[in-house]
């Protein structure tokens, strides 16, 4: 079994990386580069500035990571150095460097061109698209530790890790020299245990969220910041001041202000803040993880009942209702439920009426991402039990003696869960695909609008990430499904899986 595991590990891990590079050869490919700026208005403002409007357009694509991209002044100052009277000199057409500055990039096969007013040179060459998906996968996984930071302004930093406590009194882990100060510490919030050694980077969002991690937006607070009294020693006197940073954000900083030296001891001064409302992954959790759950209790309830009373009233009912759900598209029944829930039950149709923090903003679209999974599950747990009821093993069973519900509990459900419990998968993925759709209508400020809005604003960095992390949920569901398999019914075998395979 555990060979199979590992191997269905690596096949997952495969699928995502197939995936994920399929999706950044698409978007590199097949969408023009001048296309990202859709939404950017700073260039818009620009416009009358042709050189700055050249400059700012080449950085760019080259933050995005479709170029290398250097400037003549940038190429002299590297050579003579930043404060070099030389370089004023060497920007000079017709200079020694001019020419030297054309010769050396079109000896490396980039493009050189003129800036149309100042006459300055600048060189840019594209990023073959394997190099591309090889770089973002190189940067996928940042390691944090004593030598990641370099500050020529304070070259005896001292370098190492110590336990230290943070402002809630809390033992931690933190690390001098690195870019995170704290490196293991624990809190109240899941998975109680967290670490900066090991970070995910998926690249920087543009023009939306201009300049912020992709994961900082997705997993990062909402709504209004928090400010809350803290009392703590710095230079070894308790001060209270306060503050809406979180601490275990706290990155190095390397120019300090007055501020930052009554609140921190050290160069650990840049954090990011706390906020009233959950994140966007967090809400699309909450709302997934409710609906799958309501989806699989009440569907797979219904559909048992259903089975049990076949051609009855109940059956009949439920029938009708898995015809409507599925032949209806999803926008209409999710619009008709939206509207009843609002009239009858005094709901809130859009979700920033009553905020995160008030429980009546996640019903009705848990229960509109739900609908579509109890219809599904209430199909097929009725349809297995159907024909498990004609079974040679059944009337068996019947003929021994044993009373209806036995037949019925013990050996008729049990079978019939076995495909519904690896379809398990695709509510999830369902769920994935639903919260698109259903986020948008009801303006959740989850995770899932967030993939349309993306591909609309061409916020390339944003697509790649969504996509690996959608994917990387679907993947491991469908093994998590033959793991649950096991447990429904012992006869069935990992390890047959691997040999039948």
């Amino acid at each position: 079994m555990t060979g199979y595991v590992f191997k269905r590990i690596f096949q997952s891990i495969l699928s995502i990386f197939i995936v994920s590079a399929l999706t950044i050869f698409l978007v590199y490919s097949c969408i023009p580069r001048q296309l990202v700026f859709k939404g950017d208005q700073l260039l818009q403002k620009l416009a009358n500035q042709p050189d700055e409007y050249q400059d700012y357009k080449y950085r760019t694509w080259e933050k995005l990571g479709y170029i290398d991209y250097v400037s003549q002044k940038e190429y002299a100052q590297a050579t003579y150095g930043q404060d070099s009277p030389k370089v004023s000199e060497a920007l000079l057409e017709g200079s020694d460097f001019y020419g030297k500055f054309r010769s050396d990039f079109q000896a490396k096969g980039y493009k050189v061109e003129i800036q149309p007013v100042t006459g300055f040179l600048y060189a840019s060459k594209d990023i073959p698209l394997f190099s591309r998906v090889l770089k973002w996968y190189a940067n996928l996984i940042q390691v944090d530790g004593p030598n990641k930071v370099h500050d020529p302004d304070n070259p005896n930093m001292k370098r190492g890790y110590y336990i230290t406590r943070d402002w809630s009194g809390v033992p931690a882990l933190a690390c001098s020299g690195s870019l995170y100060k704290y490196q293991i510490w624990f809190d109240g919030k899941f998975p109680f245990i967290h670490s900066h050694i090991l970070t995910w980077n998926m690249g920087v969002s543009y023009p939306s969220y201009d300049g912020i991690p992709v994961l900082d937006v997705i997993a990062g607070g909402q709504g209004r910041s928090v400010r809350r009294e803290i009392t703590t020693k710095v230079g070894g006197e308790e001060t209270t001041f306060y503050t809406s940073v979180d601490e275990h954000s706290l990155k190095y900083k390397p120019v300090l202000d007055r501020m930052d030296t009554n609140k921190y001891d050290d160069h650990y001064a840049d954090g990011n803040n706390i906020y009233e409302d959950p994140s966007m992954l967090g809400i699309s959790f909450r709302i997934g993880m409710m609906s799958l759950l309501i989806s699989l209790s009440i569907g797979l309830t219904v559909g048992i009942v259903a089975a049990m009373k076949k051609d009855r009233t109940f059956d009949k009912i439920t029938m009708g209702y898995t015809v409507i759900i599925s032949s209806l598209p999803s926008l209409l029944y999710i619009a008709l439920f939206a509207r009843f829930g609002m009239k009858a039950l005094g709901l809130p149709d859009k979700f920033p009426f009553l905020g995160s923090g008030n429980m009546a903003s996640y019903v009705l679209p848990t229960l509109s991402l739900a609908l579509g999974g109890i219809a599904s599950e209430a199909l097929w747990i009725r349809r297995y039990m159907v024909d498990q009821m004609n079974a040679d093993y059944v009337k068996f069973a019947r003929s021994k003696g044993l009373s209806q519900s036995e037949v019925f509990f013990k050996h008729i459900m049990r079978n019939a869960l076995i495909p519904v419990v690896h379809s398990i998968p695709e509510a999830v993925i369902g769920t994935l695909s639903g919260a698109l759709i259903t986020e948008s209508f009801y303006a959740v400020p989850g995770m899932g609008k967030m993939f349309p809005s993306s591909i609309s604003d061409y916020n390339n960095a944003m697509i790649i990430a969504l996509t690996f992390i959608f994917t990387a949920i679907s993947v491991f569901a469908v093994f998590l499904g033959d793991i649950l398999v096991t447990f429904v019914d012992p006869r069935i075998s990992l390890q047959a899986k691997k040999e039948a395979r």
